[in-house]
């Protein structure tokens, strides 16, 4: 609540304006203003505190749809920065404070002797929980961008800051711990320290999430955005999950030919002309990975993405012959836009960023969040929503 400022104004009647007869009526008539003011905002004070008194306390309605409290810094304050997108079930980004939840990070060592730190962040009172694991480029984007300049702050702090940021940031990481899920990424120096963990390391890594004691180790998520897409299905077809989200890829997979004219074609070519005129031996590749699969798939799909119907005629065909099961999600528009990529591999060259298309976010997390909670052997208890403070 703002209070305006008290404008306090005083006239003087031109009848006061009466030449001062000696010196000591001179001193005194400054004390006189002083001493008036002194009385009026003694006056003012008790009146506002009778009135506050006598007011009934205000209590949050029911009906508020509720916000986000966005920090400059790592976790939100009992204060509000208001922005837009933020109201509904599936915000933009979920309102998270430093009480809510419970972040543990542990340094891992891989086979290539290189390390990286696994940070798995849970609802701070949940004893049992479902968990996501995350592979995301913007975990380690997060993680290495500049923070904000403050003075005294530890190497330990903004280490810490650093880490939790894609938890309580990013769209994904802030909804899913904010509906009772725990959410857990691996994050090294840089994207190339990640991509030489080999699959062993994965493994090593998911089971020592899998194995805490507040995870329901029946109900354990692997998710993955597109530029992970080799990545993420390799690993989904060598770990038991209880289930894989993949965001559609926007290029071949298992490849390292772009095929772009191939993809720009491929709404009036078949699926037999794309895999002649691109690599007959990759719809092979494809068939023996996703049959590795046994956990049920979602597809999060978009219908301007340039891919759409090239993976239709290939990712979505293979899924159909190989009988995996899968669902789909389907979006107006891309949710996600990369502004640096490597478009010959798939993958990135530095940490790029991201910008989201908060519609598109809001309806994926609602499919998303809906299909990790049917697949769940334990039900996630969501978290209090955080209102919007006046």
């Amino acid at each position: 609540m703002h209070l305006s400022r008290v404008d306090e104004r005083y006239t003087l009647h031109r009848a006061h304006y009466r030449p001062f007869k000696d010196l000591r009526t001179l001193k005194a008539y400054p004390f006189r203003i002083i001493r008036f003011t002194a009385i009026f905002l003694v006056a003012w004070s008790a009146l506002q505190f009778a009135k506050a008194q006598t007011e009934e306390p205000t209590t949050p309605d029911e009906k508020t749809e509720p916000s986000i409290l966005t920090p400059d810094m790592i976790f939100a304050k009992e204060r509000a920065i208001i922005r837009e997108l933020t109201t509904g079930d599936y915000p933009f980004q979920r309102g998270l404070f430093e009480n809510d939840i419970l972040v543990k990070s542990k340094s891992v060592r891989l086979e290539s002797g290189k390390r990286v730190n696994l940070i798995w962040g849970r609802p701070k009172k949940a004893k049992l929980a479902p968990a996501v694991f995350v592979i995301d480029v913007e975990s380690a984007s997060m993680t290495t961008a500049p923070l904000r300049g403050f003075f005294n702050r530890s190497k330990r702090k903004e280490r810490r800051e650093r880490e939790t940021r894609y938890l309580v940031n990013s769209p994904f990481g802030s909804n899913l711990l904010g509906q009772g899920f725990i959410v857990a990424y691996a994050i090294g120096k840089d994207l190339e320290t990640l991509r030489s963990a080999r699959i062993s390391d994965w493994v090593n890594m998911f089971d020592q999430i899998r194995d805490s004691k507040e995870v329901d180790e029946n109900s354990f998520f692997l998710m993955s955005t597109k530029e992970y897409a080799n990545l993420s299905t390799y690993l989904a077809g060598n770990y038991s999950f209880s289930g894989f989200i993949l965001e559609e890829p926007h290029y071949m997979l298992f490849s390292r030919q772009t095929h772009k004219d191939i993809i720009a074609q491929s709404d009036e070519l078949t699926t037999d002309e794309i895999w002649r005129r691109t690599d007959p031996s990759r719809r092979s590749m494809y068939q023996k990975v996703f049959s590795n699969i046994y956990s049920p798939i979602i597809l999060i799909r978009a219908e301007d993405s340039p891919a759409f119907h090239f993976s239709e005629k290939t990712l979505i065909d293979t899924l159909r012959t190989s009988n995996t099961y899968f669902e789909t999600i389907t979006l107006k528009r891309s949710a996600r836009n990369l502004q640096s990529l490597n478009t010959f591999q798939g993958v990135m060259d530095i940490e790029p960023r991201v910008r989201y298309n908060a519609h598109s976010i809001s309806t994926w997390l609602e499919g998303m969040i809906n299909y990790l909670k049917t697949n769940s052997d334990t039900i996630p208890i969501e978290l209090q929503k955080r209102a919007i403070i006046r």
